[in-house]
């Protein structure tokens, strides 16, 4: 059955690669993204519906964020695991691929975070499909908050870039979205009425185009809100099949050492397609702990401090929240009780407008620093 669904994808996505992008096969083009997006929906469940299912690998999330180390075999992802742990794991570390067969979670501390690394086993080709250990792999991707897509230097001195895009290819196509964010897309479907058309700033479909790819996806009546300008085909797929993960990613260069002639960082930066990046080599232990710093700040963790009422703050105890977080988040990671009898918060930091500042409500969003007394209900 996959091998079907296989075949026909390929077979799409060769008409896709030679069709000519223009107003007369826009159409076309958005059925065949439509068909593809589907077979690859098919692919997957077909893929975790096989023996070993498709849910990962049972590792249970600790510690303030997860992140997920992914890469083709023998980039050094278990070697980077043991030196960011400082060896509290058992990854196993060999000069041949496939040496990893299962995930490997460790615990790194950092700048007074608990951070979970996740060692996945080596990507291959065909990782969408289930291919290999692809399901499992693509599954731990889906829960981390970061990944961490390791590449390398090549024994002839240069980066192998490749693997970065075959990486992000298998992402895509396990509806994982790196990089961006959900579109701002409103869809309500209604009994009758075909489809209804309105939207905000430029477009680049109107509104035959729209029509015809909702009727593709199986929805006949409803209307349809574009909230942004210029959403793509691709987004209104991504919208409407409501399962695509969106995360962030950033690169690793392992090996360094390996490295002839110095590359600039504008290169670099060029070929990766963002600054989001470092060089590394595991062997001389260079930018490890660069490395450790960009993890925490991609992260976007913050520190925040409690105080007791009418007692000193506890600063050598910082509790890890996310920028964004509010009261109601802290109250919640404390214990769900400083929910249900809150009374006030006291605030002194950024988020304050003066020391002390008084905060009934729960929705208050606390930056990084700041100290918080809480009141309950006596």
């Amino acid at each position: 059955m996959s091998e079907k669904v296989e075949d026909r994808i390929i077979e799409l996505e060769e008409r896709l690669a030679s069709t000519k992008v223009n107003k007369a096969t826009q159409k076309s083009i958005n059925f065949i993204k439509a068909q593809l997006a589907k077979l690859r929906e098919d692919l997957i469940r077909i893929a975790s519906s096989k023996k070993g299912g498709g849910s990962g690998f049972g590792i249970k999330k600790t510690g303030d964020a997860q992140v997920a180390f992914i890469g083709f075999p023998s980039v050094g992802k278990s070697s980077l695991l043991n030196l960011l742990t400082e060896g509290n794991t058992h990854s196993k570390v060999a000069a041949y691929d496939f040496t990893t067969v299962t995930a490997i979670p460790g615990m790194m501390n950092i700048e007074d975070a608990k951070i979970q690394l996740i060692d996945l086993p080596g990507i291959i080709l065909g990782a969408a499909a289930g291919k290999g250990r692809g399901k499992q792999v693509l599954a731990a991707v889906r829960s981390a908050e970061l990944v961490l897509i390791i590449i390398c230097f090549r024994s002839d001195g240069k980066i192998n870039l490749s693997d970065l895009k075959t990486i992000r290819m298998e992402l895509n196509n396990a509806g994982i979205r790196l990089n961006t964010r959900p579109p701002s897309i409103v869809i309500k479907e209604r009994t009758r009425g075909g489809i209804h058309f309105t939207y905000k700033g430029r477009q680049l479909m109107d509104a035959d185009e729209v029509k015809s790819l909702m009727n593709e996806l199986k929805i006949r009546n409803a209307g349809v809100y574009f909230a942004e300008p210029d959403i793509t085909p691709d987004q209104l797929i991504d919208y409407v099949f409501r399962n695509r993960i969106y995360t962030r990613e950033f690169v690793v260069i392992n090996k360094s050492d390996l490295m002839k002639e110095k590359i600039p960082d504008t290169v670099i930066t060029k070929a990766i397609g963002h600054e989001h990046w470092v060089m590394i080599s595991v062997k001389t232990e260079e930018n490890i702990k660069t490395l450790k710093h960009n993890i925490f700040t991609e992260l976007n963790l913050i520190r925040v401090f409690l105080k007791p009422p009418r007692k000193e703050a506890h600063m050598d105890e910082p509790i890890i929240l996310h920028r964004g977080d509010t009261i109601e988040k802290l109250c919640r990671k404390i214990h769900k009780r400083f929910i249900s009898d809150y009374r006030y918060s006291l605030v002194w930091g950024k988020s304050a407008k003066h020391p002390g500042q008084k905060f009934d409500n729960l929705d208050h969003v606390i930056e990084d620093g700041d100290i918080i007394s809480i009141y309950l209900k006596r």
